[in-house]
């Protein structure tokens, strides 16, 4: 998993720079029996200090989304800062 983090972090890394946007990335490492992931990603965000949260989200609704829950979601809900939810694709 911290190799595809890596990995796909670079990636946008190089998106960034094309664009000539200003960035800096951190990719954390979280151990979810240590806590919610949520509050672990914007206590992250908060020691940084991070002016924005860019976030993944798979985009389930309905029963999955019920079931499975969204730590983007989680995110949104308690970050003092603001958040960027990117949506993956779709997967058949």
């Amino acid at each position: 998993m911290k190799e595809y983090g890596e990995k796909i972090l670079k990636e946008m890394e190089e998106i960034a720079r094309q664009s000539n946007t200003d960035f800096e990335s951190k990719l954390i490492e979280l151990k979810t029996s240590h806590g919610r992931v949520e509050q672990k990603i914007i206590d992250q965000a908060k020691n940084w200090p991070a002016d924005l949260i860019v976030i993944g989200t798979h985009g389930r609704r309905g029963l999955s989304h019920l079931f499975l829950g969204s730590v983007a979601e989680g995110v949104v809900r308690i970050a003092p800062m603001p958040v960027l939810l990117i949506r993956g694709k779709e997967l058949h």
